[in-house]
């Protein structure tokens, strides 16, 4: 089926959806909308989720955290995405690695790391359902010699 432009009508590749849902995560912490953040998680009691030493074990444990722990939401900082990697690992499964990030202007801190993401493939489309978030205490340079590693690898 072609469209009016003349090329075909393609449907995104489960890649380039699993790479819209990451970007739509950020998108939403830079919003500061926590429910829009967490949108992307599965919204199951299966969820596994851990950032650096605590673990949630549910989507609402989840939610209630990041709820109560940015009652201020400018408190939750501004991230910037270093590198995104996506694997198709099954037609229904995923594997996302991410450096990235996070600036607290108030503060004039910075905080990066990474977070490794797996994602299934539901009826009404992809959603986190695990994922481990450490920060890993490097220094800018690093940092920058990660983001052309990531680049060298896409």
């Amino acid at each position: 089926m072609a469209t009016t432009s003349g090329r075909p009508n393609r449907s995104k590749t489960d890649d380039q959806q699993v790479y819209e849902v990451l970007l739509k995560m950020l998108d939403r912490w830079n919003a500061h909308d926590i429910e829009g953040y967490l949108e992307v998680y599965w919204k199951s009691p299966e969820l596994f989720v851990i950032v650096d030493s605590e673990q949630f074990n549910e989507w609402q444990q989840l939610h209630d955290s990041y709820v109560n722990g940015y009652s201020g939401r400018s408190a939750m900082g501004f991230i910037e995405p270093a590198c995104i990697q996506v694997r198709l690992l099954q037609p229904d499964l995923a594997l996302a690695l991410t450096w990235w990030a996070v600036n607290f202007p108030s503060s004039h801190q910075k905080v990066v790391g990474n977070t490794t993401i797996n994602l299934q493939k539901f009826d009404d489309g992809w959603k986190i359902v695990a994922s481990q978030h450490a920060e890993d205490g490097q220094n800018q340079q690093e940092n920058l010699a990660e983001s052309r590693l990531c680049e060298a690898n896409q």
